[in-house]
């Protein structure tokens, strides 16, 4: 499964760089240890697109009806997905948000909880937030431009040859403010992902 996801990821790096012209920044010091990466969703070129990005790997959660087929589902487990019931507000879904980053890795998880229709950025959902207040771990946020253009949610297939960017951001982490109680800290970070996003978004010159 380690020589498939390599291959996969080889070949993304290729597309993208081929038919996108895709540019990164924000890579250049990773941060090291759990951490929830948290981008702008458009496009099913998304999660192909922060999988190749990062400099480690990543994983990936996934609708459980795409693993009813025994061969998609053994792509999909290659690839670092992984089955949930719902989003990651749903217990189940939780958990086993909560088991990857205990165990130290990169969960890229959307924090507007579904494909945006317009392209424009969608209100965030708490989800994410509940998450990084649970397991003390920071929220990375990255901004996508282009692969709207590229492959919107009511195209049946993507067009070729237009350019795409990715910026990451700087870590946000759970405030330890007294006073403060768990809802006022959850708006807290999603003011926070939003604002950062829009900072991305402008020095992308994406206006």
């Amino acid at each position: 499964m380690k020589l498939f996801l390599n291959a996969t990821s080889i070949f993304f790096k290729c597309f993208f760089r081929i038919f996108y012209r895709l540019s990164i920044t924000g890579t250049d010091n990773p941060y090291q240890g759990s951490a929830i990466i948290a981008p702008n969703h458009s496009s099913f070129l998304d999660p192909p697109l922060i999988g190749i990005a990062w400099p480690e790997e990543t994983h990936f959660i996934a609708r459980a009806s795409l693993f009813r087929n025994r061969i998609w589902k053994k792509i999909q487990e290659a690839l670092n997905s992984h089955p949930v019931s719902g989003t990651a507000q749903d217990v189940g879904s939780f958990r086993k948000i909560c088991q990857l980053l205990r165990e130290g890795n990169k969960v890229v998880i959307f924090p507007e909880g579904a494909r945006s229709a317009t392209g424009e950025m969608l209100e965030m959902k708490s989800g994410v937030a509940m998450l990084a207040i649970r397991m003390q771990c920071p929220i990375i946020p990255v901004y996508i431009k282009g692969t709207y253009e590229a492959w919107p949610k009511h195209k049946r297939w993507p067009k070729f040859r237009s350019s795409i960017a990715c910026a990451f951001g700087q870590p946000i982490y759970p405030p330890n403010a007294s006073g403060m109680n768990k809802k006022e800290i959850q708006n807290y970070l999603i003011e926070q992902i939003q604002s950062q996003l829009e900072e991305l978004k402008r020095s992308l010159g994406d206006n």
